[in-house]
């Protein structure tokens, strides 16, 4: 048992100490104090009083100001920066910079620190930027630098796997296609707006350097698909990496939960653990949790029946299944992003209209988002 009863000097981190408890960011630790922090393991418990709680909150946002006026004038006290060395040296956040109505660019200029100049891409992309506050794995991160920093896709001496990658860049920065004919054209015109384009190399490799798991490539068939088992990704990505997400087939025209492949012969799911009414609607309500490490309990669409071909599909392991599995909704930064669970073998079913199906995973899932996913569904 901790107590936290009694007096402290103002300058006294609790931020410190309840992240080193909890694993959550000062954003995030921001939630869970206000919260009552539902979300720790089974037989842990964090108690506070009314009174406590509130002492507890307002040191913690005192510590630290996100308001943007107080960002600008720190920033503009240290001089020039780099956007790793500024969050170091201010204890901010990444996503208290980057995210919905916020970038690095937008805070240097503000700070008065020199920086190129904006072309007609520029506040579309820095809108944008927050789409790779999830990049964890080695291939990824070097393959988005290199294309960033000026290799071509077009010429014959690339890959499918670079090929996908580039595609998995370009739909990341532009959903809806952003009007070019071309990948190579629109990450051009990306290389061109060199502020957007250095924030976004930086974002890639501040998140990189962040990473927590330890990612497994695909093998066999899938071996020519970029994901990498236990890395996170946007939906735009996955789309891409199974070669799903063109010029002619835009990924942000698609919207559902469950995608067949036919080119690859992939279904992908992606689950949202921690549903709310708010943001599915009733028939949308799947019940899909982890069992344990390498179970996971999976609901089809609410019209799947087991005789149709989708549900025979699932059933028989004509296909291959990818599953994709996010805590929530939304995490800091906006859309949250999936962490790629791997390949899951059918196990057993029942029911039918939603069929409810155990899956058995090739990997086992970290053992931090095991645990939280469990926490989440319950």
């Amino acid at each position: 048992m901790l107590d936290f009863v009694g007096h402290h000097r103002k300058e006294f981190r609790f931020d410190l100490k309840l992240r080193a408890l909890t694993g959550q960011t000062r954003r995030g630790l921001e939630r869970e104090i206000e919260r009552g922090f539902p979300f720790l393991p089974s037989g842990c418990q964090i108690v506070m009083d009314r009174q406590a709680q509130v002492l507890v909150l307002e040191n913690v946002r005192a510590q630290v100001s996100a308001r943007w006026p107080q960002m600008v004038a720190e920033l503009r006290s240290y001089g020039d920066q780099t956007l790793g060395s500024f969050l170091h040296e201010s204890g901010l956040e990444l996503s208290d910079v980057v995210r919905q109505g916020r970038s690095w660019t937008q805070l240097r200029r503000a700070a008065g620190l020199a920086t190129p100049p904006a072309g007609e891409l520029e506040s579309a992309l820095l809108k944008r930027t927050r789409a790779f506050t999830h990049v964890d794995d080695p291939d990824r991160a070097s393959a988005y630098d290199a294309l960033l920093a000026g290799q071509a896709v077009d010429d014959g001496g690339h890959s499918t796997v670079e090929k996908r990658l580039a595609d998995m860049l370009f739909f990341s920065l532009f959903p809806d296609g952003g009007g070019f004919d071309s990948v190579e054209a629109g990450l051009e015109a990306v290389r061109r707006e060199h502020a957007a384009r250095d924030e976004v190399r930086s974002v890639v490799d501040l998140a990189f350097d962040d990473a927590r798991h330890r990612t497994v490539a695909l093998d066999g068939p899938l071996a020519g698909i970029p994901l990498r088992v236990h890395a996170r990704y946007q939906r735009e990505e996955v789309l891409a990496a199974l070669a799903y997400a063109s010029l002619q087939r835009k990924p942000n025209s698609f919207r559902e939960g469950v995608l067949y492949v036919p080119e690859v012969n992939v279904d992908a799911f992606f689950v949202t653990l921690k549903k709310s009414e708010a943001d599915f609607s009733p028939t949308t309500m799947y019940r899909d949790y982890p069992i344990s490490p390498t179970l996971f309990h999976w609901e089809s669409q609410s019209t799947t029946t087991v005789a149709s071909r989708t549900g025979q599909r699932y059933l028989t392991g004509a296909s291959t299944v990818l599953l994709f599995a996010r805590e929530t909704q939304q995490d800091a930064f906006g859309t949250a992003s999936y962490l790629f669970l791997g390949p899951a073998t059918y196990v057993s079913h029942e029911g039918e209209r939603p069929i409810a199906i155990t899956w058995r995973l090739a990997h086992a899932m970290p053992s931090e988002f095991f645990q939280t996913a469990s926490v989440a569904v319950s």
